[in-house]
């Protein structure tokens, strides 16, 4: 993943049992977004903060990550406003997904 892509959050908590196909389903009819589009990147959060998954398109492919903390939690952005997702950008992905503990980190929509 690079800061050529474009990096969309769900704003609600995912069930992290779904898999590529009921994801790809949730960016279509929820995110209103393509998830065939090569340059989207979608990031989905546990309710419980211990796991994200990062949903992304390749050449002819789909890549579905977990990423699992052992003890810390990530943190939940607090956002500026409803809506069906946030683009995001590199920089607030990066610290999204090392899992940094920030408790005053405000995410705007970029789009």
């Amino acid at each position: 993943m690079t800061s050529e892509q474009d990096y969309y959050l769900y704003p609600e908590p995912m069930d992290m049992r779904k898999g590529i196909d009921s994801l790809t389903e949730i960016i279509r009819t929820e995110m209103l977004r393509d998830p065939y589009l090569t340059n989207g990147v979608y990031v989905f959060m546990s309710r419980d903060l211990k796991k994200i998954k990062v949903l992304s398109r390749g050449l002819r492919r789909f890549e579905l990550t977990l990423i699992r903390l052992d003890e810390e939690k990530f943190f939940r952005p607090i956002f500026d406003e409803k809506l069906c997702c946030y683009k995001i950008s590199w920089s607030d992905f990066v610290l999204l997904t090392e899992g940094v503990q920030k408790r005053s980190v405000i995410m705007r929509n970029i789009a």
